[in-house]
């Protein structure tokens, strides 16, 4: 039922912040920023549980600890990013946005290259 809830939020602030538009611009804006927040409070909360289930399964490989931190990671960055860039656009600084979506692409790129180069090492240790 939580997808309810999101859902009607994101409606009621969506038509509180069209309604205000009109009146005052900047009103609507802090709506759509609070709303915004607080999904980024709801997504870090499930976020959290997601990392604890994975964890658990994880324990049993105990090896691939590493490399569940660096996907972690990486989803993070991935949710922060996509966040902040939607809240430039939204403000009208689609520049910015962009800008924010390019660096956090390559910081993804930086995090992920321990696991492409075990993969090539693990590649190149096959002899055929």
């Amino acid at each position: 039922m939580d997808i309810l809830r999101i859902v009607l939020l994101a409606l009621c602030g969506m038509i509180a912040a069209v309604m205000l538009k009109g009146y005052k611009q900047e009103y609507s804006i802090f709506i759509i920023m609070a709303i915004s927040l607080l999904f980024l409070f709801w997504g870090m909360n499930t976020f959290g549980e997601i990392k604890l289930r994975l964890e658990g399964i994880s324990s049993f490989y105990s090896d691939n600890r590493y490399y569940y931190r660096i996907l972690f990671k990486i989803i993070g960055i991935t949710y922060l990013c996509e966040f902040t860039s939607g809240m430039c656009k939204d403000a009208g600084y689609q520049s910015i946005g962009i800008q924010v979506e390019l660096l956090g692409k390559l910081i993804i790129l930086l995090s992920g290259l321990p696991v492409l180069l075990a993969i090539i090492e693990t590649v190149a240790g096959y002899k055929i």
